[in-house]
Formats: structure tokens, sequence, C-alpha cells
């Protein structure tokens, strides 16, 4: 499965070839009665198609639709390679194409299970408390561009008539959307007859009762199954290869004036010319898809532009590409000496060129006109980038030289400073150390003497002596890099004040704020503690302090925190309570369209990924619609046909928030 070369004319790629070498493009010709596109589909309906101005929201290069319909009973099929655009209105750069598998089923026993297979797959789904299956599966790149991402759908290979069932499709097309046919092409093969699953059927509990669409597969029941063979296809196959041209750079100096044009297209013989100013029309040799020419050009400088033509299609397949210079150049970093050295020049040995390295940090650099730049840094990108005035960039990669750096050292860490009373057991840890250690040893350097136990350990230990002093101890570790030598302090005292928590107010702040605890307290405090007791559960950063904080969950709750304070004459605790204000909510956009039963609703949250529900109705009792979470930017959509839920006779929806927000009976514009 292979993805085509961009079409100037839109931006999308000309064509999707599948494993069977079917190629089939972007049909938007609304006078195509094939294309499933009609001109009011256009911005300008009475003009051609033209983009961006005059160009349809959505498109496709292959779709299947295959329905059921008895009783209560209604399922629907849709297999499709889509073409659109991330904001649905065209712009250059928004492009996006994914593959689709939905399916939606409703008058199903709620809680049961059934089994839905097609040409793409065989599901397995449990109905919903309203007895409906709703599933869509689209995959692609939706932030534009990454047209390869949909080669990982499921739509391939593209299903097509049965040539083996009159009438034969038009020719040019896989289909005709008008007329529902039988078709072939599913690599899934049916688990009871082990025959291509060219079908759409549904099984499970009493489906199957009374329907026209009773299974008349052997080994099949026909109380329990139901299914078409029977689609509604569409899809024009591509004539063309195109031709994609990802560089065109020139070699300039007094001996030479070269273009060196890099061509891309379909597999299979193709024909592929180069024209320009100032350049004899030259043919690309090449095979399997790329091409490749060198050509002399007239003149004190290149063309401004060369054109490449695939002139084995019909039309000719037109791409203009822009000279380059092309830059050589190699990087090199010195472990050392710490000095990045560039090395580069242009292709363009005539005319003053520029070359500049791209920010990795320290701003843009200008390489010396003798072509050598050292930087003196500690910054080691994997890769730099150069730009040249002339149009061209190129990135490398950085090689390095020189010695490794050293191992870490050990480091020593006594651990924190105490308050004790007299006559206690006090331990002095050093486990907070790091690095390969070989060995501690525990010294006392200032005070009343005290007999150290364990001096040689992690961890050692003494009695307090009987009267109010202060006393210095260091730690030595000894390993790679050592020693290392910290000092921790002991006071000793004759009592304590037992001390008191003071956790701070309690706080209303913003929904994803940083929330700050500030703790304080009365007395001999040597130790601090931030628990949360209530609420959904936040990440604290700095528990051990006075001053804890987090990050607010992003909905409408309230947090619950307990403060510890503890020290040598016991301890005590204070609790705080944060809560928050729900978000604010507007609707920009609430639509129904009647012509092919498609939901566009959006809006915004003050709140980053909150989730909303939205009712149908005027109340926030109606039927739940959909759920769908704000994005980075507090903006959140719903967008979603066909749809088997309409607008009942308020024509309303209401949206409520899991921040809290709310807005009841807001107006939908219901139209063709």
């Amino acid at each position: 499965m292979t993805v085509g070369p961009i079409n100037p004319l839109n931006g999308f790629p000309v064509w999707y070839k599948d494993q069977n070498g079917l190629r089939l493009m972007l049909n938007t010709d609304p006078n195509d009665p094939f294309s499933l596109i009609t001109p009011a589909d256009l911005p300008n309906p009475g003009q051609p198609v033209a983009f961006p101005g005059n160009f349809p929201s959505e498109a496709f290069y292959f779709i299947a639709d295959a329905e059921m319909e008895f009783g209560n009973v209604e399922a629907r099929l849709v297999l499709a390679l889509e073409g659109a655009f991330v904001n649905e209105v065209p712009v250059d750069g928004e492009q996006i194409v994914f593959g689709r598998v939905r399916i939606r089923v409703e008058g199903l026993q709620p809680g049961a299970t059934y089994t839905v297979m097609h040409p793409y797959g065989i599901d397995e789904f449990v109905a919903d408390q309203d007895g409906e299956i709703n599933f869509t599966e689209d995959i692609g790149g939706m932030d534009g561009g990454n047209f390869e991402l949909a080669l990982n759908s499921r739509v391939f290979p593209f299903i097509s008539w049965d040539s083996n069932i009159p009438p034969a499709a038009p020719a040019g097309y896989i289909g005709d959307p008008n007329e529902l046919h039988e078709v072939a092409g599913s690599l899934m093969i049916d688990p009871v007859t082990n025959q291509p699953l060219n079908i759409f059927r549904i099984e499970g509990p009493g489906i199957g009762i009374g329907s026209p669409f009773q299974s008349t597969t052997p080994g099949y029941n026909p109380d329990n199954t139901i299914e078409t063979r029977l689609f509604s296809l569409a899809g024009k196959i591509s004539t063309i290869s195109g031709v994609d041209v990802p560089r065109t750079t020139y070699t300039q100096s007094t001996t030479e004036h070269t273009l060196d044009v890099f061509a891309e297209s379909d597999v299979g013989p193709q024909t592929i010319e180069v024209t320009g100013e100032g350049i004899n029309p030259t043919i690309l040799q090449g095979e399997n898809g790329l091409y490749f020419a060198r050509v002399n050009y007239v003149g004190d400088t290149p063309p401004a532009t060369v054109t490449v033509t695939n002139v084995s299609d019909n039309p000719p397949s037109v791409k203009e590409s822009i000279p380059t210079d092309f830059i050589t150049a190699i990087a090199n970093y010195n472990n050392e000496t710490k000095i990045l050295t560039v090395t580069a020049s242009s292709s363009d040995e005539i005319n003053p060129v520029t070359l500049t390295v791209l920010d990795f940090g320290m701003g843009e650099i200008e390489i010396p006109a003798g072509g050598v730049l050292e930087l003196s840094t500690i910054m080691v990108p994997a890769s730099i980038t150069i730009q040249s005035t002339a149009g061209g960039t190129q990135t490398i990669p950085i090689t390095v030289s020189g010695s490794n750096n050293p191992p870490v050292g050990v480091r020593a860490n006594a651990g924190a400073d105490q308050t004790v009373l007299i006559n206690t057991t006090v331990e002095l840890d050093g486990s907070g150390s790091t690095g390969p250690i070989t060995s501690y040893q525990w010294t006392q350097t200032e005070g009343e003497p005290v007999n150290l136990l364990n001096a040689n350990e992690v961890i050692a230990a003494f009695v307090a002596p009987d009267v109010e002093t202060t006393l210095t101890f260091s730690l030595t570790v000894e390993g790679d890099g050592g020693p290392s030598t910290d000092i921790v302090v002991v006071r000793v005292l004759n009592s304590a004040q037992q001390p008191i928590a003071n956790g701070g107010g309690n706080q209303i702040v913003q929904q994803g704020a940083v929330v700050a605890l500030a703790g304080s307290a009365t007395g001999e405090v040597t130790s601090y503690l931030w628990e949360q007791v209530g609420g959904p559960p936040v990440q604290l950063t700095n528990p051990n302090t006075p001053t804890a904080s987090f990050t607010f969950p992003r909905e409408f709750s309230t947090l619950t925190f307990r403060f510890t304070v503890s020290g040598p004459g016991g301890s005590s605790s204070d609790e705080v309570q944060i809560s928050t204000r729900p978000d604010s909510l507007t609707v920009t956009r609430a639509e129904f369209r009647t012509r092919d039963t498609e939901w566009r609703i959006s809006g915004t949250s003050t709140v980053l990924g909150a989730k909303m529900t939205i009712h149908i109705g005027n109340s926030l009792s109606g039927n739940i619609l959909a759920e769908v979470s704000t994005d980075a930017l507090g903006e959140w959509q719903y967008r979603v046909g066909p749809s088997t839920v309409q607008p009942d006779g308020t024509r309303a929806i209401s949206i409520q928030s899991s921040s809290g927000g709310t807005l009841v009976n807001v107006p939908i514009n219901v139209r063709n």
C-alpha cells in the first residue's frame, strides 16, 4: 500500500494504492454522478471547483455503505478513505486523510453481545442501555499532512463491484454509488464458510426473527443473524501517476552551471521531463518511482523555477520547483576542549552566500566567510541545521571526539539537623549519600562528648547528654571521586514546647491552577508533613516542608489536606479545604444537517481538558447525545454523521461540564 504524490491543485495526495495495485483518486467533481459531491457542497455552487475558496469540506477516495432496516432494527456500515480538513474549512496545510470504519445499529437487546462482520473485520460489541451500537474508528493524520498514516487503517485493499455479477462497474470507477451491488476483494475470511467476507452481517440474540435480511448463508442461524451483500460503492480509478519534486539544487562555479533534479512518481514506466529558462528540455532517468537528471543552465544565476512534468499522464502532471544551493557540511564536538566545530560550504561559488547555523539554544549563528565556525559550549545537540541565503538547508549529525566524561563521584549526606531532648537515643542517618560508596565514617567534631555506636555504618547512634548543648558530627564517605564530607548539627534541650500546627485558611481556586499550601507552627518543630485526606487524589510537591503545592484537578470538587508538625515535645495536626469554581461555557456552533443526519456542535470552556456532556432538549435531564473533552485551547467539538439521533421538538441542546459549568436550552440550527 502506498500514497501518491501531492496534487499541486489542492494539497491532497493524487492517489492511494492498495496491495492489488488499484489506485483511487480524490473525486471532488460536483458534476460527476459517481463522486458523492454536489454543487451544494461548494461555497459558490455555480462556480468551478477551486482550492481553497470553492472547495468541498470533505471528499472521498473510497466509500462503501451498506444498510439494513426492519421493525425497530436499523443498521448501517460505512467504510471510507476520506479527505477533509482539520477545522472543516478548506485551508492549505490543514488537509487530512483518514480511513474510517463506522458501525451504527439500534433496536438491539440492551446488554446483549453482537458480532458484526464486514469486509474489513469481525468486531464484537455489547449493546448499550438503549440497545444501540455506535462505533467509529478513524485512523490517519488528523493534524494536517502525515498522509501515510491513513495506510494504517483497515480499509485496504479496496473492495469493488463483483465483476462476476452484472452489470459491470462504470468504466473508470469501482462502482456506482447510486446502485446497490454485491462486492468483491475482502481479505477477511468468513469463520463458518471459509469464504471471503464480502458481506455486512450482524449475529446476536433474536436479531433475525421476521427480518427480510435473515441470513441465507449455510451454517448461520437465521433467527440470530441478519446480513446483506448489497453495498453502495464509490471510488474513481486514478489514470495518472503524478509527480513530486523533493529536491532541485544547483552548482555554480567558474567552470560549472548545473542543476540536479530529483523526482518521485509511481512505480512502472514513466516519462518525466524537466524544462525551464536557460535549460534544454531533458528526460529524467530512473525506475521504480525514483527519477533524476543533471542538466546545464545558461546564465549567471540558475532559473528562478523549473517545471517537472510527467508527460506519461493524461493530462500531464506538472510540478514547479525552485532551485536552491546545496550545502556540504560536517560538525564535530571535542569533549576535551568543549569546542563545536562546524565546517560548511555552498554549491554556489560565484555569488556571495551566507550560511547560518539555526538556533539550538544559542541563537542563530553565522558561519564566517572561511566556512569554519568554532563554538565553546557544553550544549551539544544530536544534529544541527544550516540554512543558506540561496535557499538551501541541510541537517547533519554531530560527531564526537575526545575523552569520556568522568563518572559521578561519591557525595556525603549526613541528614537534616535535629533537635532532641536530653538522655534520648539519637540516630545519625547517612542513607541520603550517593555514588559508588565503599566506606562510611562518623566523627564528633564539637560539643559535649558522646559515645558513638556503629560509627563505620550508614546509620550511627548515641545517647544525648544530660545537659543542654549543641553537638556537631561529620560524615565522610569514600569511593570513586571521593572522599566527600557533610556536617549535621544536633541541638540537645532539657525540655521542649509541644508544636501547634496551622495549615492556613481554606481556599477557592481555579481548576487546573497550581495551589500553594502554606503551613506554620509554634513551638519546637523538627518535621513537617502534608497529607491529602479527601477529594480526588493529587500529587503533592514538597510535602515534607511548611509550603507544599499541587495542581487542582480539572473537575468541580473539594480537596482536604492535613498538615502535621512534630518535634521533641510531640506533634499536632490541622486540616484545610481547597475548593473551586465551575467553569464558564460557550457554544459557538449547534447545527444538525437533515440531508446526511450530521451533528456539528462546538464550543469552549475556561477549563482545559474538561469533559462536556451534550443532552438532547432544553434541560440537563434529556437523553445524552455525546461526551467530548476540551483540547489544549479550551475548545471542544462534536461532529458525527450519519447519526441515528435527531433533535427533539424543542430543537435545543443542553451542556453539562465535568468542571461544574452548565448551559441549557441552546437553540439548534436545523438545516438541509
